[in-house]
């Protein structure tokens, strides 16, 4: 009995990796982006290159971030706004060429500036392209596809560790086409009803206020705890791995225990255990420092991903809009964190230092208890907040969302259940539906008969009358 548990165990497996194996490569197009801007500021490659100038860099990601949601109308879908497109790559690779020439051939500080202010702002349009890609996920699939990415990113890092000044001034120019190249392909081979669509008259523009907050609060922490532009180590791929290996695994499991519930509900704790509480106490260690830090920073990252992208799958709303929101404040606060930092060790001695650290903990300490415990599940609406009439005048994809969120919640489904029952809304097949959560078919239609029982309800039918009826849900 044991082996043939072991054979369908295994068998499982090598099927799951067999479905993973013919991923498209474009789809972790997010982890070039991140080896790329390492190349900039983790390798020392680039001797006048500060920790000024890098939060240059990132006020630039933020300010164009900003400047994308609020035009969201005008630009998006951003990925295939022409004029968007030749500018973010323009920007990044051109950007790129002039910090390198700054740096080895025409020591002029205008010119280092312009180009880190250039790659900056087109990494933000970047950024927002791939939001768009996520958006058009289940939250399963992105949780896979960025895990996967980081991954890669992680392992190009890791190659770049060995690597000459010249080689790495040359990837600093040539991965932005690549990266811009990346995401253009994968949207592309998403089926044409999953693309995002140009913003029209009446579409929700809400933003969801508490992961923003969550996210902006514990950036600033990050940023007075630790300096994000210090040298690539070990430690810092090997967190960075650790996290990703996690999530991979937790999405694709089966087990009761451990599966993308629990990496979903344990990112926050993960985050302020390792990196807020684990990280001080080994300050002497350069390799364990560098381990939380980024073991901490990229599960944290991963969350709001996922967050951020189960809103727009869900509700319809714009992903330039919600995510350049977010990211504008995340890496705007990161340069308050910063400043903060900065102004605390000049003019605080290291007791008042301390207490002030110990002040920020308490305040993501807070926050986390305040939101994560009310905001907990897939269902969650995450500080969206939809009237009548725009639950009346919105997208439909965003009024099914409502309705299967409110549904999952009087009825105490599981988020596995709801995410099935998200599918079955939308006329997903159980072929869709297992295709689309990596499981077989018949632990689909057992999650079906659940939602089922637990619905109160014996058929299709009667499954779509429920979504549609216009009456607030209450048990029955």
């Amino acid at each position: 009995m044991e082996s043939v548990e072991k054979q369908g165990f295994a068998q499982r497996w090598k099927a799951i990796f067999g479905r993973v194996a013919i991923i498209p490569f474009v789809f972790f197009g997010v982890g070039l982006y991140r080896a790329w801007i390492a190349t900039l500021f983790r390798y020392e490659a680039f001797p006048t290159i500060t920790v000024f100038d890098y939060f240059l860099f990132e006020a630039a990601i933020g300010v164009v971030s900003l400047a994308l949601a609020f035009a969201a109308r005008r630009v998006a879908p951003l990925w295939a706004n022409k004029p968007a497109v030749i500018a973010t790559g323009a920007s990044m690779t051109g950007g790129s060429a002039l910090v390198v020439i700054a740096c080895f051939f025409v020591p002029f500080e205008p010119l280092k500036v312009a180009g880190l202010l250039l790659a900056g702002g087109g990494l933000g349009s970047l950024i927002l392209m791939w939001a768009e890609f996520y958006g058009s996920l289940n939250p399963l699939r992105v949780a896979l596809y960025h895990a996967i990415a980081i991954f890669v990113g992680e392992v190009v890092k890791w190659l770049f560790l060995g690597m000459s000044v010249p080689y790495l001034a040359f990837f600093a120019v040539v991965l932005p086409p690549i990266c811009l190249a990346c995401v253009r392909s994968s949207m592309r081979r998403l089926p044409d009803r999953d693309l995002p669509r140009a913003v029209r008259e009446g579409d929700v523009k809400t933003i969801p206020w508490k992961p923003i907050f969550l996210m902006a609060t514990c950036t600033f922490a990050a940023a007075f705890g630790a300096l994000p532009m210090q040298p690539l180590v070990p430690g810092n791929v090997v967190g960075a791995l650790f996290v990703t290996g996690l999530v991979f695994f937790g999405v694709l499991s089966a087990s009761r225990w451990f599966n993308f519930e629990t990496i979903y509900q344990l990112a926050f704790p993960l985050f302020i255990v390792g990196f807020l509480f684990v990280m001080p106490s080994f300050a002497g260690s350069a390799q364990i420092m560098a381990l939380c830090y980024d073991a901490g920073y990229t599960m944290l990252s991963m969350y709001i991903m996922i967050v951020m992208s189960n809103i727009t799958y869900r509700f319809g709303v714009n992903a330039v809009w919600i995510n350049g929101i977010e990211r504008g404040i995340r890496y705007l606060v990161e340069l308050l964190g910063w400043l903060t930092f900065a102004g605390a060790s000049a003019y605080l001695g290291s007791a008042d230092a301390n207490m002030v650290y110990n002040g920020i903990v308490v305040a993501v300490v807070v926050a986390f208890l305040v939101i994560f415990f009310t905001e907990r599940g897939l269902s969650a609406k995450w500080g969206v907040a939809l009237n009548d009439d725009q639950m009346e005048s919105g997208p439909a994809e965003g009024r099914t969302a409502m309705r299967v969120s409110d549904l999952s919640r009087v009825y105490s489904l599981s988020p596995r259940e709801e995410e099935v029952l998200q599918l079955l809304a939308q006329r997903a097949t159980v072929a869709e539906i297992e295709e689309a959560l990596y499981v077989s078919q018949g632990t689909v239609k057992a999650h079906i008969n659940h939602i089922y029982r637990k619905l109160g309800i014996h058929s299709k039918a009667e499954l779509f009358g429920l979504l549609d009826s216009p009456e607030k849900p209450a048990r029955r």
